[in-house]
């Protein structure tokens, strides 16, 4: 799937915006069909020399920042999607997403305009197809996302200052089971996950088990923040840099007795992980086995996923 910068700064930023204590987001737009046609592939149709096989092209306009999941859904033939921009330019492809025969494009739009959607195959085939195009909330879309995700190679990214160990690469980690931790120190939804968090690294870190938690830095965003460790809560400050965040982060995870690794991201890097992994809500768990292969994703309030999570633990630390 394509991914686009100016939406990872516009998920991220909303997150640093909406990252207070009463946590949540407000709710998207529920999903709304945009387009919804049956067609049919033709050994008369143009061939689109991207496949070289018979292809039908539907127009359609999209609106910027709006998220689409267009399918093209068949029973006859393998199907294959292209999305293009209004001169051609292509922005996307697909064609396994939608899982047996049918295809699949997750689209972040950014610009006001008419898009070309090709609908062709995978292998030379004929027949029936439904193409349909639907607004997706940004919730909607990162589930779509995340589960496209299980089952691959963990993206990479890199911190350079840690907590409770190095900083460093992710696949650093390699041979370790990992509990990525998605959060930041104004969330309240983050802070519930802690005790549990906390359990689970004492619990089988012995055992291979790497509980990292990763955030970004506050004030690249304009959040100038410290930490006052008599009331135990965050206050604004006149000024903040790196070096006053980090302390900061130490003052926040004493009280909060946070003993596995924490570690924030520079804004480039941020913007970088937070796309790679769909993180449009917190806190956002990922788990790895020891090859560095996401095996669960889960998101918000993590209490009904702990019992999951920790089976899921449990047994990729008796993998070998």
């Amino acid at each position: 799937m394509a991914r686009y910068w100016a939406f990872a700064l516009f998920a991220l930023a909303t997150l640093v915006a909406n990252a207070a204590p009463a946590g949540g987001k407000k709710e998207d737009k529920k999903e709304e069909i945009i387009l919804d046609v049956k067609d049919k592939l033709t050994k008369d149709d143009p061939k689109d020399p991207r496949r070289n096989f018979a292809s039908k092209v539907h127009t359609v306009k999209l609106k910027a920042g709006v998220n689409y999941t267009i399918d093209m859904v068949s029973g006859q033939f393998d199907s294959y999607l292209f999305l293009d921009d209004a001169a051609g330019k292509q922005l996307d492809q697909d064609d396994d997403s939608g899982g047996n025969l049918n295809a699949r494009i997750t689209f972040n739009c950014m610009r006001d305009g008419a898009y070309k959607i090709v609908c062709t195959c995978f292998s030379d085939g004929v027949g029936d197809f439904t193409l349909t195009v639907k607004r997706t909330s940004q919730a909607a879309a990162a589930n779509i996302g995340h589960a496209l995700m299980v089952g691959k190679a963990a993206p990479d990214f890199e911190g350079d200052f840690a907590l409770n160990g190095k900083a460093g690469k992710l696949s650093d980690l390699k041979g370790k089971v990992v509990l990525l931790d998605f959060w930041s120190v104004r969330d309240a939804s983050s802070i519930d996950g802690f005790p549990r968090l906390r359990e689970l690294s004492k619990t089988y870190q012995g055992a291979g088990l790497e509980v990292v938690g990763v955030t970004f830095y506050q004030h690249e965003y304009g959040q100038k923040l410290a930490f006052d460790k008599e009331s135990g809560e965050l206050k604004d400050i006149p000024k903040a840099d790196k070096q006053s965040e980090q302390a900061m982060l130490q003052g926040f995870a004493a009280h909060h007795k946070l003993g596995y690794r924490l570690m924030p991201l520079t804004k480039a890097e941020a913007l970088k992980a937070f796309d790679a992994y769909a993180v449009n809500g917190m806190p956002q768990i990922v788990l790895l086995d020891r090859k560095g292969v996401i095996r669960l994703i889960g998101v918000g309030k993590t209490g009904q996923h702990w019992d999951s999570l920790e089976a899921e633990i449990k047994k990729l630390l008796e993998e070998k």
